[in-house]
């Protein structure tokens, strides 16, 4: 048998494997089960750090099966805590701010149960009261480390992707500076398949002029409209439409904003606020029908 054949083999020997453990482990329980075990080993570290940063290299007066029996045990309550709480399904790509709220209340709780444990593991020995409330602190960090991590190199694949494609890219000034103007372009920096690149940013309040929503400039009121897109235009920055991202904006107001667009050409939007559904009957069988929203 040749080099060629053994691959070929090994090859067939491991999607035989794969296909194996794809009916005994379903594909959505492998990454949630890697994540627990991910968080339980954090747990099982944090107390070693935690007696660390408390008591420096005074640990290395207590024996080390007091130690590795007091981090197996906290370790073993954060496992079940999560598990029971389901923090860790939460999916990393999206994780926020909200997300670390579960993961720091089941922190909290599993601190709160392993102190009555850590004080019948100690007989000769005793570890310090505070330990547990600095283990906490130090597992809600190393929790939440890995994940905003996961979600900056996620974020910044999606933003490369997107300046790949920014020459395809239609250029707009959006009009706006409320909560859907932020969804708009929350959704076109995540979406890299959505023909939109925004300038900038026409506010409706004065006072907000010079800041920025997720790196788009507000450059100014919409009073100033004209002049921003002549000043636009001389910096090579073409912008071909104007996209009116909030709902409530006065008549008199949208009235600038069109007499502006027609001025430079420029092609004027509203972005809708509500949903579009849509009911799309087909036929599964003789009395069966399938009601799709889209």
């Amino acid at each position: 048998m040749n080099t060629k054949d053994s691959l070929e083999e090994i090859a067939k020997h491991f999607e035989g494997l794969k296909k194996k453990l794809g009916h005994v482990l379903p594909s959505h329980t492998i990454l949630p089960s890697a994540v627990l075990m991910l968080d339980t080993l954090m747990a099982f570290l944090s107390l070693f750090i935690a007696l660390y940063l408390r008591i420096g290299d005074e640990f290395l007066e207590f024996t080390p099966e007091f130690i590795l029996k007091n981090m197996v045990f906290f370790a073993l309550v954060s496992c079940s805590i999560s598990f029971w709480m389901q923090t860790h399904r939460a999916i990393w790509r999206y994780v926020s701010l909200e997300d670390m709220i579960p993961l720091a209340l089941a922190t909290v709780l599993s601190t709160v149960i392993f102190f009555p444990l850590m004080l019948l593991m100690a007989q000769q020995e005793s570890l310090p009261r505070s330990v547990p409330i600095i283990t906490a602190l130090v597992l809600i960090m190393l929790l939440g480390l890995p994940r905003f991590i996961y979600r900056t190199i996620h974020d910044q694949h999606l933003l490369q992707k997107r300046r790949a494609g920014a020459e395809t890219s239609i250029p707009v000034l959006l009009i706006g500076n409320g909560d859907s103007t932020e969804l708009f372009i929350r959704e076109v920096l995540h979406s890299p398949d959505l023909p939109y690149h925004p300038l900038g940013l026409i506010t409706l309040e004065e006072e907000e002029v010079g800041r920025h929503i997720h790196g788009v400039p507000i450059l100014g009121t919409i009073e100033e409209l004209g002049d921003i897109i002549v000043s636009m235009n001389k910096e090579k920055q073409f912008p071909k439409q104007i996209i009116i991202t909030e709902a409530s904006i006065l008549k008199s107001k949208k009235q600038l904003v069109s007499k502006a667009a027609v001025a430079h050409g420029l092609t004027l939007m509203h972005m809708l606020q509500h949903f579009s559904l849509d009911v799309i009957e087909a036929e599964l069988g003789d009395d069966q029908a399938a009601v799709v929203a889209s």
